[in-house]
């Protein structure tokens, strides 16, 4: 059966009608993770190609099982060059996660290769273009239109380039990595310094102010309390770690088992 058009982009629906969005990071090989996490609500699942082992293959096949669950799929390339960018997106990704976006011009080479002309130039092909069945012109509208283009702002050079970043009209979300910030401004490890928290709420208020989405990284899965704060400053796009998740839950069966209160 030929599949209508290249999908609908749920996650990017969502944001754009001003909802909160939370999916999780994968940077093994498990499609059974993906199945598992699939039906709890959760939005997206992200394959980490910067910081993980997925080969090309694996990631293709980890993009069809989300596709099967109803996960948005994104993929979080290890640099921002063209063709990784292309490759990502032609394995049927619907979204890239681009890191180190520091310059209007790192973001608006992100944007270029992301997008068909005339907004970019990525060039024709890949695997969402063979199922989809459809003409050429009108898949070049619809991915155009699909395709999600996620900045990751973790460096304090991004926090002085923001308002030239922000001019940039296809950028969707811009992600603060609080972790490598933390790293850039010289507090190793602390995401939760005033630094750190006073670059986050800039990037919050002047991101929406331009109209995008803003997500904040590095929240530890156990403190819902996080999530609330930055969802009441403005933020939609958050994560979690598969393994983190997996480790929290196993930790808290410990804990009640020691203290006898399984329920």
């Amino acid at each position: 059966m030929e599949r209508e058009g290249i999908g609908k982009n749920t996650t990017k629906e969502k944001i754009k009608a001003g909802q909160a969005v939370i999916g999780f990071r994968l940077n093994f090989i498990s499609p059974d993770v993906i199945e598992i996490l699939s039906n709890i609500g959760l939005d997206f699942v992200y394959f980490d190609c910067e910081h993980g082992s997925m080969s090309e293959e694996t990631c293709q096949d980890m993009i069809r099982v989300a596709e099967l669950v109803g996960l948005t799929p994104i993929v979080r390339v290890a640099s921002n060059q063209p063709w990784f960018i292309l490759r990502a997106l032609d394995l049927g990704a619907m979204g890239i996660i681009v890191p180190h976006c520091n310059t209007k011009e790192e973001v608006q080479r992100a944007v270029e290769a992301a997008k068909y002309p005339p907004v970019g130039d990525r060039g024709i092909g890949g695997r969402s273009l063979r199922l989809s069945g459809m003409l050429r012109a009108d898949y070049i509208v619809e991915a155009n239109k699909e395709t999600m283009v996620i900045a990751m702002i973790e460096d304090i050079k991004a926090i002085d380039n923001l308002s030239e970043i922000l001019a940039i009209g296809e950028l969707d979300v811009l992600w603060v990595g609080r972790a490598d910030l933390s790293l850039s401004m010289g507090v190793p490890g602390q995401v939760n310094h005033p630094m750190i928290q006073e670059a986050v709420k800039k990037v919050i208020t002047q991101g929406r102010a331009a109209g995008k989405a803003v997500g904040v990284g590095a929240l530890p899965v156990d403190d819902p309390g996080s999530y609330r704060q930055f969802l009441r400053q403005g933020a939609q796009f958050f994560s979690v770690d598969s393994a983190t998740l997996l480790r929290s839950a196993a930790r808290q069966l410990l804990q009640k088992v020691k203290l006898g209160n399984v329920v």
